[in-house]
């Protein structure tokens, strides 16, 4: 499992499990919220991504979640 450090109020890391395709959210709270379905694609562009938060939310956001606008 590969620990990715975040720079964020809300989140302190992510894990990620390649063979399980999932991303494990570790929030400063205590909280842990597993995603199914994130891609090694996806963790890589999460990589590059310049606002890993945003980047984050956009990957966990429900299909029938409209994307916010700002």
């Amino acid at each position: 499992m590969q620990h990715i450090p975040i720079s964020s109020k809300q989140i302190a890391f992510i894990r990620y499990d390649d063979q399980a395709a999932q991303m494990h959210i570790q929030y400063h709270t205590g909280v842990t919220k597993v995603c199914e379905g994130i891609h090694q694609d996806q963790v890589q562009r999460l990589l590059l991504s310049g606002n890993s938060y945003d980047f984050i939310m956009e990957l966990t956001r429900l299909p029938d979640e409209p994307a916010q606008q700002s």
